[in-house]
């Protein structure tokens, strides 16, 4: 699981290196590729088993 979020915040990050340099007609698509990412990212976050908090005494 860790390696599928590795790959999207790689992706993530080649995408807004990609939006400083895009013309502005081409940023609107690859706006809605990041926000589909990140939401990929919430996605895979929320399936990942949480451990249980370490009880301090």
């Amino acid at each position: 699981m860790k390696d599928i979020q590795r790959s999207l915040l790689r992706e993530r990050r080649a995408l807004l290196e990609q939006w400083v340099h895009a013309p502005q007609k081409d940023r609107a698509e690859i706006l809605v590729r990041i926000m589909d990412i990140d939401e990929q990212i919430e996605a895979a976050k929320s399936k990942q088993p949480r451990l249980p908090k370490k009880k301090v005494v």
